[in-house]
């Protein structure tokens, strides 16, 4: 069977390959070029044939030549994206010509001219300027232009922040760590998608890390000629991404030289505080505000190399960045440190907890007084660890938010690009180009020896240094005016290295054995609180030590064949990724998680700062790494064929179908890989006893996608647009296709996980700090190939047969246009993924428990109650080993979600010195949560996605104020008056937005369930959820409490104290059952941003310019609410008095800042 289905690949991929070379295209084509379209038409409206159409690119001169076909019609495609005139000739006609036209790349713009009878030899010119509207597709897109990106302020100068000017496009609640996307491209999701599922194209070749999902050139903003971003229903030609299409084309030379030098500059001095975290001054520097200095600067030049032939572009920009970050932590109180550091007595942690504290071992009192544990009872290493802690200096006497601190990172960066372009004949275009990009990154902790977070990018710790690199050549050849090739080789290259920041207390210097045994084991473990009681120490936010090396090599052929009122085009595009990835996703030298279980008694009670204090980790997970020299690669190859009909002058239709075949992921070598499988009971370990080297898993060959969309010209004014197909995502993210699953399994890799036994008995706990697990030897392959499921490692899943995320897409739009330059457009967009990742990113638990059906079972634990429970067992190494009591992490597709929404624009293009594009969203999303109810309770994880914000209105533009010679106002004044009041512009963006939704919890759910316990966790979502009606909930934004520095947001009602007590609109849930409050039922503040850019040109000579840039960012100084993301912030029943910040907002809305200043100067010629 195995060998029939190698075979019938084989076939298929001939028969493929054959097709194409009798005449095919691919994605490539159209993502980096532009066409021209039109029909000529003698005064009577009558076709005239055979005319000649010459299309030539006003910044180059290169030209094109067609003839008009029996009803008038013409065509140019492969135009690279710039201005172009038509002009059209015809006997016994008059030469006519058009007004520039701008062409857009996968786009085409129709040019419909008009010719009169022969009278001179003059040349006649249009005046009306070729219609705005889009008359050839159905897609839902949106094209940045140059004057949005050269004007419109950006803060960093990142290009991915324009995306969020796009319909449809928002923030994503998930980022990805900053010393692994240094670039700086920001996380987001289109129209409901997942969080890396959108597609990325650099000059018509792959810009999409292949296992982060993120861009990995971020284009400087001097090196972008155009943008067009598609939200949905794209070409059967673009495909591989679920969440959209991010096309950009970079400039290229003409005929003239033209060049720029810049220089970006911002910092604290001219930053406005924050509220929240910035009300005092920093007792070491003596500054409200850390330090923070961002410097950019860097020039582009460009021209010809040969006049009308060969063109030249390249430019640099330099980033120095000293980062500032003010972070706000819980530290040991005042009363902890003076009681717990002495040397007899009483350690008093009154202020983390009401209920007296139970010995781990036992079960029995500390003391009969709460909040109390003998002296002589706490961990040496804990204690040794305290020491390092830095005391209290905010917030009073109080256990949260009682540190501030300010310190700086460092942000260093350098890009380059070059692009040649050379036109060897009318019908033959050659191009190459080539990105780098280096950045050094440094974050230091802010505690110091103690750890903690950094104050690096994103508030990490360590040292990074990333390499990007892109590389792109091709040409398109017209072997016929009705035939057309296209060919590309693409490169992209991702490279990061990072390690901890040095200087941070080892394991063996706290006295914690067993863990600093190795050289990739050293420095500081990792230490985290569940319940928030302390803020975490030690090794933080930093994936230290990883080496990360992925390679993507690109083989795109296009044909392009125009048949009567047909174009057809048929392709393949053929890609490599190779990914080597040695991480630690957890902490080499371990890492800890304490809870109040240990401290606790049944469940109840108890406290994480006390499991600390007496070295009793619930949780205990370690990252070992046993090979390093594995890598994993993966063959990707798409066919398509489309076709373009032009069914009327008024009426086009799109279709066409689109085949992914995504091969199973593999490794280079025996034993570099494992393949956990529920079919085996075991990891299948890479090519071992005639296993594959992909683990053996199987391919699908069903990815087949069809696609159709309608565009019919109701009026010269209007078309209505129409559009559905399906899209799959055949990259995945983090390993769910490739990249991490197959290498991070043993014997290769394996995350240690020891959790507690499950239930809440004496001497139940995971792990001391006086003796943590030994570290486990290499790991050998037995003689079957097939290692047993262990419980002390955490496995990772993929389905048996490789399976891609899959979404159905659909919008019928409107468009009209109002004079020559506006257009508005009103639209509804729809997508159903039948087949998604349930939550923002993926992975769920496929082994979570089922719920409790009596107290004495939630007392006992939740071990016995998980699906796969000692299901499997083998014999390893002369030992009987069984499974799983523990998490099993699935990274299938087996979500859904539904997005419907309403997306209108307007649209100016520049006319009298204006332009602007706005845009609103309403919108209804919903999905499922990756959460512990997903494997067993569906129902219970359904809900809003919380990363959608259902309102949103965006407005961007540029006005060129009207003073000045050759302006409205002041026309005529002489030359040193118009070097003062000319040449000035205003540009900014604004956006009003709804709130993030957030689901209440309440403070006694531990009692009731045990698959989320974690009602005072910071985030959005909680299966901790009450009985009741969360919209009867008041929600009001109170006045700014000077002495928390916070912002009310709900009132806490009272206790929930009892199984059916009613408290408000809310009750508590029975034993074993989950509250029926909606998955985020509850949304935030709503959100008002605005920035603004004063520009002032002035010229310098004929040729050269300068320019003077302005820009304030949150330009109100508005404050941006979050939602209340603190310890105990989303708790509707938790005390006021004990957990001050329940119902509390203590920070700014994430992406957002206070008012910030930055200046700018430009020269150019």
């Amino acid at each position: 069977m195995k060998k029939q289905r190698r075979v019938s690949l084989v076939g298929y991929c001939l028969l493929a390959l054959v097709f194409l070379m009798t005449g095919a295209v691919q994605l490539s084509a159209q993502a980096l070029y532009g066409s021209l379209y039109g029909n000529v038409l003698d005064a009577t409206g009558a076709a005239i044939p055979g005319a000649t159409v010459t299309v030539t690119d006003t910044q180059k001169g290169t030209q094109q030549v067609v003839t008009s076909g029996p009803d008038g019609g013409w065509r140019v495609d492969r135009l690279i994206p710039d201005t172009y005139k038509v002009k059209v000739e015809a006997p016994n006609f008059s030469p006519t010509e058009s007004q520039p036209v701008d062409v857009h790349a996968d786009s085409a713009q129709k040019v419909d001219l008009t010719v009169g009878l022969q009278a001179a030899t003059t040349t006649i010119n249009v005046t009306t300027e070729a219609p705005a509207l889009k008359t050839d597709k159905a897609d839902v897109a949106t094209v940045l232009d140059q004057t949005t990106i050269a004007n419109v302020p950006n803060f960093t100068r990142n290009f991915t922040n324009f995306l969020l000017l796009t319909p449809g496009v928002q923030h994503s609640s998930f980022n990805i760590a900053g010393p692994e996307n240094p670039q700086g491209g920001i996380a987001l999701n289109s129209n409901g998608s997942n969080y890396g599922e959108q597609g990325f194209i650099l000059d018509g070749t792959d810009n999409r890390d292949p296992v982060l999902g993120i861009i990995v050139i971020n284009p400087t903003l001097d090196s972008i000629a155009e943008t067009k971003v598609i939200t949905q229903n794209y070409d059967a030609e673009f495909g591989g991404a679920a969440g959209g299409i991010v096309n950009v084309t970079t400039k290229s030379g003409g005929n003239d030289l033209h060049g720029d030098a810049f220089f970006f500059r911002h910092s604290d001095y001219f930053y406005a505080r924050n509220p929240f975290t910035q009300y005092q001054a920093d007792p070491v520097s003596n500054r409200f505000i850390p330090s923070e200095l961002y410097s950019q600067f860097g020039g582009a030049l460009s021209g010809p190399i040969i006049k009308d032939k060969a063109f030249f572009f390249l430019d640099y920009q330099g980033l120095r960045q000293r980062l500032g970050s003010t972070l706000q932590q819980n530290v040991p109180t005042a009363l902890l440190r003076s009681t717990c550091l002495a040397s007899s007595g009483n350690c008093n942690l009154s202020q983390y907890t009401s209920q007296v504290l139970y010995n781990p071992v036992t079960k029995t009192p500390y003391s009969s007084t709460p909040g109390q544990i003998p002296v002589s009872a706490l961990s040496a290493q804990a204690v040794n660890l305290l020491h390092l802690i830095p005391a209290p200096n905010a917030n009073g006497t109080a256990a949260t938010n009682n540190y501030v601190a300010s310190g700086n990172g460092v942000l260093n960066g350098d890009q380059a690009d070059v692009r040649l372009d050379h036109q060897a004949t009318q019908n033959l275009h050659l191009f190459g180009r080539y990105d780098y990009a280096l950045f050094r990154l440094t974050g230091v902790p802010v505690f110091g020896a103690a750890g903690g977070q950094g104050f690096g990018l994103q508030n990490t710790s360590g040292l990074t240094n990333t390499q990007n690199q892109s590389a792109t050549a091709g040409l398109d050849w017209a072997l016929s005016p009705s035939l057309a090739t296209d060919l590309r080789f693409g490169f992209l290259s991702y490279h990061v290295a990072e390690s901890k920041y040095p200087g941070q207390v080892s394991a063996d210097t706290l006295g914690i054995p067993n863990l600093n045994v190795a050289a990739d084991t050293g420095g500081a473990p990792t230490f985290n609180f569940n319940q928030g009681g302390f803020s975490g120490l030690g090794n933080q936010g930093c994936n230290c030590p990883l080496l990360q090396s992925e390679q993507v090599f690109q083989l795109v052929n296009n044909w392009t064949k125009t048949r009567g009122n047909h174009t057809i085009r048929f392709g393949a595009d053929l890609r490599y990724a190779k990914n080597v990835r040695n991480a630690s996703d957890f902490n080499r030298s371990g890492q800890f998680l304490f809870d109040n279980s240990s401290t606790g008694l049944n469940g109840s009670g108890g406290s994480d700062v006390a499991s600390f204090l007496v070295g009793y980790a619930a949780r205990f997970q370690r990252f070992d790494v046993f090979i390093n020299d594995q890598y994993s690669y993966q063959k990707r190859l798409a066919f398509y064929a489309q076709d373009n009909w032009r069914v009327t002058p008024k009426l086009t239709v799109n279709y066409g179908v689109r085949w992914d075949l995504i091969f199973p992921e593999a490794v280079n070598g025996v034993g570099h890989g494992g393949f956990a499988s529920l079919e085996a009971g075991g990891i299948r370990v890479a090519g071992a006893n005639g296993i594959g080297t992909n683990g053996g898993q199987r391919m699908d060959y069903t990815n087949v996608a069809g696609r159709l969309g309608i565009a019919y010209q109701l009026h010269p004014n209007t078309v209505v647009r129409a559009g559905a197909g399906m899209t799959y995502d055949t990259v995945g993210y983090f390993g769910t296709l490739f990249g991490s699953v197959l290498s991070h399994n043993l014997p290769v890799q394996g995350n240690e996980d020891t959790d507690r036994t499950g239930n809440y008995a004496a001497n139940q706990y995971a792990s001391t700090l006086a003796a943590p697990p030994a570290r486990p030897t290499a790991f050998t392959i037995p003689t079957n190939g097939i290692i047993p499921f262990q419980d002390k490692y955490a496995q990772q899943f993929r389905g048996d047969r490789i399976t891609l995320p899959r979404v159905f897409q659909y919008n019928v739009a409107i468009q009209q246009q109002f004079g020559s330059k506006t257009t508005a457009e009103i639209a509804y967009v729809g997508n159903i993924g039948d087949r998604v990742y349930p939550g923002e990113t993926y992975g769920y638990d496929l082994n979570s428990p089922s719920l409790p059906t009596s107290a004495a079972q939630l007392a006992a634990g939740n071990t016995l109650r998980r699906p796969y429970y000692n299901r499997f067992s083998g014999v390893y190494q002369g030992q009987v080993v069984t499974c799983c009591s523990s998490g099993m992490t699935s990274a299938q597709p087996n979500g859904r979600a539904i997005y419907n929404a309403l997306q209108t624009k307007v649209t100016q293009h520049m006319s009298n010195g204006l332009s602007f594009n706005a845009n609103y969203t309403w919108s209804r999303a919903m999905n499922y949560a990756n959460d512990a109810a997903f494997a067993q309770y569906k129902r219970a994880s359904w809900g809003r996605n919380d990363t959608n914000r259902e309102h949103i209105f965006v407005l961007s533009g540029v006005y060129e104020l009207p003073f000045g010679k050759n302006r409205m106002l002041f026309s005529k004044v002489n030359k040193p008056v118009d070097y003062v009041i000319g040449g000035w512009s205003l540009s900014g963006q604004s956006t009003w937005e709804s709130g993030r939704p957030f689901t209440p919890t309440y403070a006694e759910c531990a009692s009731d369930q045990d698959l989320d316990t974690g009602f005072a966790s910071p985030g959005t979502t909680s299966l901790c959820r009450p009985n009741g009606n969360a919209s009867a909930f008041p929600l009001s934004v109170g006045s700014f409490d000077t002495s928390s520095h916070s912002r009310r947001y709900f009132t806490p009602v009272s206790a929930l104290a009892t199984n059916g007590a009613v408290s408000g609109p809310f009750s508590r849930p029975q034993v074993g059952q989950f509250g029926n409050v909606g998955r985020l039922s509850m949304v935030g503040p709503r959100d008002f941003f605005a920035d603004a850019s004063l520009i002032k040109d002035f010229p310098i000579t004929e040729r050269v310019k300068g320019q003077f840039q302005f820009q304030a960012f949150n330009v109100f100084n508005h404050v941006a609410l979050d939602i209340p993301t603190a310890t105990y912030g989303r708790c509707v029943d938790c005390s006021a008095s004990t957990q001050s910040t329940a119902g509390t907002i203590t920070s700014l809305e994430p992406n957002s800042t206070m008012r910030r200043l930055q200046f700018a100067a430009r020269l150019q010629f």
